[in-house]
């Protein structure tokens, strides 16, 4: 079982690299014709800032969501940690991943709320409801909490060679044998 869950946990963090990459490549390629046409051409696309800004939000939680795999959250030591006892660092983790978990849940709700008070408003340019540029916002509470709680049982979805890929240190075929990529 323990197995199963973290070859899927890996699975999306596979996904999620994945959907970043594309997300500040296709940002990136939005704005830079966007300037072309603009400075260029005089006419620009008249959606490019609402998309690119709809990008760079999602890019954001999602490589959020990446980071606290790798427990690149913020956390401020006060006190070398070889300074102090061991049960004591444990017990000082163990806070630092309800905190996380705690960001996690209000994400969830409070997203989930901000999500339902803004799909009734439309983004002028794009027409498309404002509601998605925040639907994010609860998907990357989720993986927030999930990851933390795996951390709390300590079922590391470590994986050297998902890992090495989530650093840019392996390719997706390499994940896969060759077959896929």
């Amino acid at each position: 079982m323990k197995e199963a869950i973290l070859k899927i946990v890996n699975g999306l963090h596979i996904l999620l690299m994945e959907l970043a990459k594309l997300f500040i490549l296709a940002m990136i390629l939005i704005i830079f014709a966007n300037v072309v046409l603009r400075y260029v051409f005089n006419s620009g696309i008249l959606w490019s800032e609402e998309v690119a800004l709809l990008l760079a939000v999602w890019f954001i939680f999602i490589s959020m969501g990446l980071g606290i795999k790798q427990k690149l959250n913020i956390v401020i030591n006060l006190v070398p940690r070889d300074k102090i006892p061991l049960w004591l660092n444990k017990g000082l983790d163990l806070l630092t991943e309800i905190i996380v978990i705690f960001v996690g849940i209000i994400m969830i709700v409070y997203g989930a709320r901000l999500v339902g008070f803004t799909m009734t408003s439309i983004m002028p340019a794009t027409k498309w409801p404002a509601g998605i540029l925040y639907v994010v916002v609860p998907f990357a509470g989720l993986i927030t909490t999930l990851e933390a709680i795996l951390h709390i049982v300590g079922w590391d979805s470590y994986d050297r060679n998902v890992d090495e890929y989530l650093a840019g240190a392996r390719r997706l075929k390499d994940l896969f044998g060759g077959k896929h990529g």
